[in-house]
C-alpha cells in the first residue's frame, strides 16, 4: 500500500514507506489521546467569514450551533483549505497528503488511488469501529469513500446519523459531510430572521450550479443586485447548515459519551460570491475560497494541540492529528500533526485545470502569495470547461464535452510549476474578511522561493500530470 501517496518519481520510495509504516507499528506508537469515540463533522462551501464566533461576531446569530461548539472547543480558529474544490480539499484530508502527492486533482480522475491509506482505513485498523454519512457526487464509494467504513449510507436528511451518534460508543469513529451551504441554493422563509439588514425581496426558489455558470468567467462578474440576492441565499443555506450541525452536536451528547469524545467541526472549501471576479468553487485560490472555519474538542484531560491561537493551520493536518488521536503513527509524507508542529508556518493549497491554468496559493501570517502557471489562454470556452469539469463526476459511458477534452489534454502535457513563467501576485489579508493587492517586491520574491520547495517536498523531479498518471496508474473515471 502506497500509505504516503508518493509514486516512483518521489523522493521516499513506496518501498521505504511501507517500511517506515511497519516502522511505526503499535509497540512504537505514543499513547492515544482518545479512548472515546472521534466524530468528525465537514461542511462543503461553508467560508470562515460567515461564521460569527470565527469572525469576531460579524455574523452574529447566523451560525449559534457551531459558536456555540467553538466557545467549548479547545482550539477554534481559522484553518486552510489543500484546494478550494470538494474532490482534491477533501482526498487531501482523507490521505494528509498535497493534491499533487494523492492526484485526486480534476474532475475526470477524481478517485482516490487504491494504494492511498485512507483516514477510515487507518482508524479501523487502529481498532475503531467506523461509520460514514456522506453526501454529495464527489464523496461516493465510487470514488473510494466506501473504504475502511464498518456502515456506510448517504446523510440525507440525517436520520441514521442521528440515531448513530445518539449510540457513540468508545473506539468508535463517526464521520458525516453536511452538503450545504454549497449549491443548491434553497429559499428558507423560516430563517430570514438569522440574517442581519434588509433581505432582497423576491429571492428565487432555488439556484444551482448550472445557474451561475455565466459567472465563472471573470469579464462577466457577478455584481450589483444579482449578487445581493445570492449572498443572502447563500447565507440563508449557512444558517441551515448551522441548524443541521446543532442536530448532530446535540446527539453526540445525547449518548453520554461527550466529554470522552474528540469532535472536530470544519469544512473542506469555502465558496466566493464575486470577491475574486468569480462565484462558487474551484476557481481560484482567493481567501474566500480557502479560509475555513475549524473548532475542535478534545476528550477531557488529553494531551493539548500544538497550534496557537490564531494560527491557520493546514486542514489536511487533522489526518494526522486524529490517527496519532487513536494511537496510530501517521507516514512521513503526511502533514504533520496538531499535537506536534505549531503550524504557523506557511501553507501551501493547490488547484489544477482552473481557467487554463495551475494554481497555488502560499499563506504566510495575513500575506497570500498566488503563483499562475497558464497552460491555455483564457476565452469564454476554457472557463465553461473548468466549470463543467467540477459540476459532476464524469462516469463511463460519458465522454468529456469537446472543450473539456481539449482543455485536459493540454493539461495533461505541462508542468505544473516550470511549464510557463508564472504570474506572481501579492495580497494581505485584513482583520476578519477580505483582502486586498500588497505591493512588496522583496516580500513577494521571498515567499516565492518558499513556494517551489513546499510544492516539491516528498516528490522527486517535476512531471506532467500525463506523466504522473502513467507512473502511477493513477484511476480514471
Amino acid at each position: 500500500m502506497r500509505s504516503s501517496g508518493v509514486g516512483r518519481r518521489a523522493a521516499l520510495a513506496a518501498p521505504l514507506i511501507g517500511l517506515l509504516w511497519l516502522l511505526a507499528a503499535p509497540s512504537c506508537r505514543r499513547a492515544p489521546v482518545a479512548l472515546g469515540p472521534i466524530v468528525l463533522i465537514t461542511f462543503d462551501g461553508l467560508r470562515a467569514d460567515v461564521v460569527g464566533s470565527i469572525n469576531g461576531g460579524g455574523e452574529k446569530g447566523l451560525t449559534p450551533s457551531f459558536d456555540s461548539f467553538a466557545a467549548a472547543a479547545d482550539w477554534a480558529g481559522r484553518g486552510i483549505a489543500p484546494s478550494s474544490w470538494t474532490a482534491p480539499s477533501m482526498a487531501s484530508l482523507w490521505t494528509g497528503l498535497r493534491p499533487w502527492q494523492h492526484q485526486a486533482i480534476d474532475g475526470t480522475r477524481a478517485a482516490l488511488g487504491g494504494d492511498l491509506r485512507t483516514l477510515p482505513e487507518a482508524l479501523q485498523a487502529a481498532g475503531y469501529r467506523t461509520s460514514g454519512f456522506p453526501s454529495g457526487p464527489w464523496l461516493t464509494p465510487r470514488l473510494g469513500y466506501g473504504r475502511g467504513f464498518d456502515e456506510l449510507a448517504s446523510l440525507g436528511d440525517g436520520d441514521a446519523a442521528v440515531a448513530r451518534l445518539e449510540h457513540l460508543q468508545d473506539r468508535e469513529f463517526v464521520w458525516l459531510h453536511i452538503p450545504e451551504p454549497h449549491v443548491p441554493w434553497v429559499r428558507r422563509p423560516w430563517l430570514r430572521d438569522a440574517l442581519r439588514g434588509e433581505v432582497p425581496g423576491g429571492l428565487p426558489r432555488s439556484v444551482e450550479a448550472a445557474d451561475l455558470g455565466a459567472y465563472f468567467d471573470p469579464r462577466k462578474p457577478l455584481a450589483g443586485e444579482d449578487r445581493e440576492t445570492y449572498w443572502a441565499l447563500y447565507r440563508l443555506n449557512v444558517a441551515w447548515a448551522d441548524q443541521r450541525l446543532g442536530r448532530f452536536l446535540d446527539a453526540v451528547k445525547a449518548s453520554g459519551r461527550w466529554k470522552r469524545a474528540l469532535v472536530v467541526v470544519t469544512a473542506v472549501e469555502g465558496e466566493e460570491l464575486g470577491e475574486d471576479g468569480l462565484v462558487l468553487t474551484g476557481g481560484g485560490l482567493c481567501r474566500e475560497l480557502i479560509e475555513v472555519p475549524l473548532a475542535i474538542k478534545l476528550p477531557r484531560r488529553s494531551r493539548r494541540l500544538a497550534v496557537p491561537r490564531g494560527a491557520r493551520p493546514a486542514i489536511q493536518r487533522l489526518f494526522a492529528t486524529l490517527l496519532e488521536a487513536a494511537g496510530g503513527a501517521p507516514a512521513p509524507a503526511t502533514a504533520p500533526s496538531l499535537f506536534r508542529a505549531p503550524g504557523s508556518g506557511p501553507v501551501l493549497s493547490e488547484l489544477y485545470l482552473s481557467g487554463g491554468a495551475d494554481r497555488f496559493s502560499l499563506v504566510d501570517g495575513d500575506d497570500q502569495l498566488l503563483w499562475v502557471t497558464r497552460f491555455a489562454p483564457p476565452s469564454p470556452a476554457v472557463y465553461r470547461a473548468s466549470f463543467e469539469s467540477i459540476l459532476r463526476p464524469l462516469a463511463p459511458p460519458l465522454a468529456p464535452p469537446a472543450g473539456l477534452a481539449r482543455l485536459t489534454g493540454a493539461f495533461a502535457a505541462a508542468r505544473p510549476l516550470s511549464g510557463s513563467p508564472p504570474l506572481l501576485s501579492l495580497r494581505r489579508w485584513e482583520a476578519g474578511s477580505g483582502s486586498r493587492p500588497l505591493v512588496d517586491p522583496r516580500r513577494r520574491t521571498a515567499l516565492a522561493g518558499l513556494l517551489g520547495p513546499a510544492w516539491r517536498s516528498f516528490l522527486g523531479e517535476e512531471t506532467t500530470p500525463a506523466e504522473e498518471a502513467r507512473d502511477r496508474a493513477v484511476p480514471a473515471l
